[in-house]
């Protein structure tokens, strides 16, 4: 069961990115808008499940594994909000500039 939790961290992960992308270059606005919005949904459900494990690991009492992954979980989900906000600004700036 651990294992689909992982996955499930990494595929929302992979689909921050790809949507974000996919928002940078489209060139319908409402299709980038979508896509820009998909984005942060799958960050936040991303972000849920990392929250969610520390707390499994907090109800099993595994002290252990909730420091040895703490620090991990902290730098991954960083780079994922910080990956995401860039590639969602990248696209707001670029479709503002297709507007004018």
């Amino acid at each position: 069961m651990l294992w689909l939790w992982s996955a499930m961290e990494l595929g929302f992960g992979l689909g921050a990115w790809g949507l974000g992308v996919a928002a940078v270059r489209l060139r319908r606005q409402e299709t980038s808008r979508l896509c820009g919005l998909g984005s942060l949904a799958c960050c936040a459900v991303s972000l849920c499940t990392v929250v969610f494990e520390l707390a499994r690991y907090a109800d099993i009492e595994d002290i252990s594994a909730f420091l040895d992954t703490a620090n991990a979980f902290r730098l991954a989900a960083g780079v994922l909000l910080l990956g995401t906000l860039v590639l969602n600004v990248a696209a707001l700036l670029l479709r503002s500039r297709r507007e004018d």
